[in-house]
């Protein structure tokens, strides 16, 4: 904040232009320490999007890919900072327009607040009442992506629907009205950390075919899921949507050497009439899979079986199921070398202490 080389904001943050250029040549800045206008884009998908810009101007002020003309140049002039996240199981969720400057006089807002089930959610509307600016959910996003289309496109509200009939939660709806989330539009924003439509989800599944559609490709394919993790459901939901239309089936399976699904091995374990016959990696592999394992079962058989039988988890071969971090009880560095947080429970670390 005080530096005497760069630009800082008052408040903080790395003063940049249009090309993400700070005060000093030769130096940008992207991400949450730029500050474009007066403000900071906190949020994974404006930040791609700065990167991609600033890219191109790093290799044009090197000469490695030069424009010919300046006015070429790509700019960073903003982004939608609309985000949905699920924090401890609680959804969250803003678009739009959520918190209006105080000058802006055409706004009117609703607002529910259901301490009994915990759920919030503000819809910011323009005084008529005839268009949705933006919004704000908490405890139930259900309707985020119609709600989020809406507010983006600028239009009328549809035919018939008043801005009373929007506020409600789903879940707090008729029957009628609590359904889920309608995925079928190819334009629908599914992940909002990489700004993935269902349309990108399902080019990239027809690309991979029914045999390579697996979840874990589509992620890496589409970037879908592979940033805060709470479009899961959703990727999912269009994956089976999209493998039954193609002729195929999605499948549970916890990995290649388990025909089951996690919570199905977990039912078969508990239930297993002699339990020190499944009481083992190796074990629950020879009863009840193939192969050798891999790092996606080793860890959950790991887990199940700590849960059902209350053992230490690096005693005997439970030791080795654990990822280096877990084994180590500590954050294992690159470099061979490791951090530890100490546990000070209600108290204060002092130097001494530690």
């Amino acid at each position: 904040r005080n530096s005497e080389t760069i630009e800082v904001g008052e408040r903080g943050g790395i003063k940049v232009d249009d090309q993400l250029r700070t005060s000093e040549e030769g130096v940008y800045a992207i991400g949450e320490i730029a500050l474009y206008n007066n403000f900071i884009y906190g949020l994974i998908a404006p930040g791609y999007t700065m990167a991609e810009v600033c890219a191109k101007v790093v290799a044009n002020d090197l000469g490695v890919k030069a424009f010919a003309d300046s006015a070429e140049l790509p700019a960073f002039t903003g982004a939608d900072m609309s985000t949905k996240l699920k924090l401890l199981g609680c959804d969250v969720a803003s678009f739009g327009i959520n918190q209006p400057p105080p000058d802006d006089l055409d706004v009117s807002e609703l607002v529910w607040n259901d301490p009994f089930i915990g759920v919030y959610r503000k819809l910011i509307f323009n005084k008529a009442g005839s268009k949705l600016k933006g919004g704000i959910l908490v405890g139930d996003a259900a309707d985020y992506a119609a709600l989020h289309k809406m507010a983006m496109s600028d239009e009328e509200l549809p035919a018939g629907t008043t801005p009373a009939m929007l506020l409600p939660p789903l879940s707090a709806r008729g029957a009628g009205e609590a359904k889920e989330e309608d995925l079928s539009d190819p334009s629908a924003q599914i992940c909002s950390c990489n700004d993935v439509t269902r349309g990108d989800i399902v080019s990239a599944i027809k690309e991979l075919g029914v045999e390579g559609a697996s979840y874990a490709n589509v992620k890496k394919c589409s970037r879908a899921g592979t940033g805060c993790g709470g479009c899961e459901p959703q990727v999912k939901a269009v994956l089976k949507d999209t493998l039954e239309a193609m002729g195929g089936a999605m499948s549970n399976h916890l990995c290649e050497h388990f025909a089951y699904s996690r919570p199905e091995l977990v039912a078969l374990l508990r239930t297993d009439a002699d339990p020190k016959s499944v009481d083992s990696f190796s074990k629950v592999l020879a009863k009840h899979g193939h192969g050798d394992g891999c790092e996606i079962c080793k860890p959950a058989v790991g887990s199940i079986l700590a849960s059902l039988n209350n053992e230490l988890i690096l005693s005997g071969e439970l030791g080795q199921l654990q990822d280096t971090n877990d084994r180590a009880m500590a954050n294992m560095q690159r470099g061979g070398t490791y951090s530890v947080v100490p546990r000070v429970p209600g108290g204060e670390l002092t130097p001494e202490q530690l």
